[in-house]
């Protein structure tokens, strides 16, 4: 057997070795990242929920204006509104 061949042999595995050790700790940051990122899309989610929520009762009590409370808005265009 030829030493040099099988030094080769040996320096070529621990280069594919050390590649391989470096995909697999970047696999696990991406992992990491997107675990990160869905937990924070679903915190929006239920906050744009929420929002909508507010927003739909907000506009359902401007829709409906009480009877007995008058606008204050002036029907005369010299008379300023309150």
């Amino acid at each position: 057997m030829d030493v040099e061949a099988v030094l080769l042999s040996v320096q070529e595995r621990d280069k594919w070795r050390r590649r391989l050790a470096l995909l697999e700790k970047s696999l696990g940051e991406v992992r990491d990242n997107r675990a990160r990122l869905q937990k924070r899309l679903r915190r929006i989610k239920a906050e744009l929920s929420r929002l909508t929520a507010y927003s739909d009762a907000i506009l359902d009590t401007t829709g409906r204006r009480p009877s007995g409370i008058q606008p204050h808005a002036s029907t005369e265009p010299r008379v300023p509104s309150r």
